[in-house]
């Protein structure tokens, strides 16, 4: 097998070798382990230098903090045969930060809607927060009130200061796009990365096509295209997409990004 899956969750495919870390919160989905790594550790994946034709991962990099990205395709990058070629999907920052401005409740209320395990009580609990403070739940998770929406996780996040709908305003106000949606993601990393061994589902890291292509031409990728959901100049990637329960759940808040070595 020369193809690797990272965070693959419930993925299984012939060919292809799957990366996770067993985790409580997705032990009823978590089917199929191969290499067990925890992506914010300090070890290198177990795998050697190019080795793989492919390497993809689906709705994880956001839950880890920039550093652990950076590393993450700096292994990709190490693992993959000349040629071989990366594909990445994740939440779209920019789709959510352009839907904050336009005042489109709905786009951000049903972020949570597609979640099986979310229901009708939890939807409308989250839609009774401002579209701020969900806008920072999707991006910076534990700075959000919505993070602290019951007791145990109340209790998980004491002492962790959250940003209320006026105070998130006046930060875009000062600081535009990017500026603040890093302000808010560095303030999560730095002072709650701990809390994701406990709650990670959360999100702490913020991702577009823009940032994620820097990103991985400063790793030396090449090539680097924002694609649709399923669609690739690989052939190993088309329809692919859809194997990867998260890509399909959250497809309209994703970007989908591809490249080569």
């Amino acid at each position: 097998m020369d193809k690797l899956n990272i965070g693959s969750n419930s993925f299984v495919g012939d060919g292809w070798l799957n990366l996770d870390h067993a985790s409580a919160r997705y032990s009823n989905e978590q089917t199929k382990i191969d290499l067990p790594h925890d992506l914010m550790g300090d070890k290198s994946i177990d795998l050697d230098n190019e080795t793989l034709s492919a390497a993809y991962t689906s709705h994880t990099i956001e839950h880890i903090g920039d550093v652990h990205v950076k590393r993450t395709f700096q292994e990709v990058y190490r693992m993959l045969k000349p040629g071989g070629v990366f594909r990445v999907s994740c939440p779209d920052a920019s789709k959510c930060y352009d839907a904050y401005v336009a005042q489109d409740k709905d786009y951000l209320t049903s972020w949570i809607a597609p979640h099986p395990s979310a229901g009708l009580g939890p939807q409308n609990n989250y839609r009774s927060f401002g579209m701020g403070e969900q806008l920072v739940f999707m991006i910076a998770s534990n700075l959000s009130p919505y993070s602290k929406r019951n007791v145990n996780l109340k209790n998980i996040t004491k002492g962790i200061r959250t940003y209320n709908e006026s105070e998130i305003k006046d930060i875009f106000d000062e600081r535009g796009k990017e500026n603040g949606l890093t302000f808010f993601t560095d303030e999560c990393q730095e002072k709650t990365i701990h809390l994701q061994k406990q709650i990670p589902g959360n999100h702490v890291s913020w991702w577009s096509f823009d940032k994620l292509k820097t990103l991985m031409e400063s790793v030396g990728f090449i090539d680097v295209a924002e694609r649709d959901f399923n669609e690739s100049s690989y052939e190993v990637f088309n329809g692919f997409d859809e194997k990867n329960k998260d890509s399909v759940i959250q497809k309209q808040y994703s970007v989908f990004v591809e490249a080569k070595k």
